[in-house]
Order: C-alpha cells, then sequence, then structure tokens
C-alpha cells in the first residue's frame, strides 16, 4: 500500500499558528489550510490514506465520512503534487 511522508527538503515555518511551507528548489511558499496543515504534521511519520482518513474521522466524528474521505484525498493530492509530500516505499509483505 502507498505510503506518504513529509519532503525532508522542505522546510516549515509556523507565524501565529499558521503554517506555511518552503520549497527550497522553487524557492515557493505554501500556506496550508488546517486540513493540508493537519495532514503535515501526521506526515512526520509516513501513512497511508486510510490511516490519514481514521485520524481525522476521530477528530472530526460529527462530520461525514465520506467528506473527511474526499478532503484528505484532496489535500493529500495538492500536497504530492507540489512536491511537498512524497510517496514512500510500501511496507513489505509480511
Amino acid at each position: 500500500m502507498t505510503r506518504y511522508q513529509r519532503n525532508s527538503a522542505v522546510t516549515e515555518t509556523e507565524i501565529e499558528g499558521e503554517t506555511f511551507l518552503v520549497e527550497p528548489e522553487g524557492e515557493e511558499i505554501f500556506y496550508l489550510d488546517k486540513v493540508s496543515s493537519g495532514l503535515w504534521k501526521l506526515l512526520a511519520e509516513p501513512r497511508n490514506i486510510y490511516e490519514l482518513q481514521a485520524v481525522f474521522g476521530a477528530a472530526f466524528p460529527d462530520i461525514d465520512p465520506d467528506q473527511i474521505a474526499a478532503d484528505v484525498a484532496a489535500a493529500l493530492a495538492d500536497l504530492v503534487a507540489r512536491d511537498l509530500a512524497v510517496i514512500v516505499d510500501p511496507l513489505p509483505p509480511e
């Protein structure tokens, strides 16, 4: 299963509770909304999308699970597309 984690080359800065990332190659600055910021924190360790969705589901039990799945998938795809998060090797079979 595909796992994701932070791109180790990206620099994180927090200003007044807001998270900003700097991608060194393009030297672009990215502002993270609440969903993306939560994902960024979770991606300190490699995780698959189902683990990420489960954490958000537990944190927001009143939100429709389909909405959580869609929001997490979209935010994760955006982080990967911007090279802020990367795909890591899947776990070897047991």
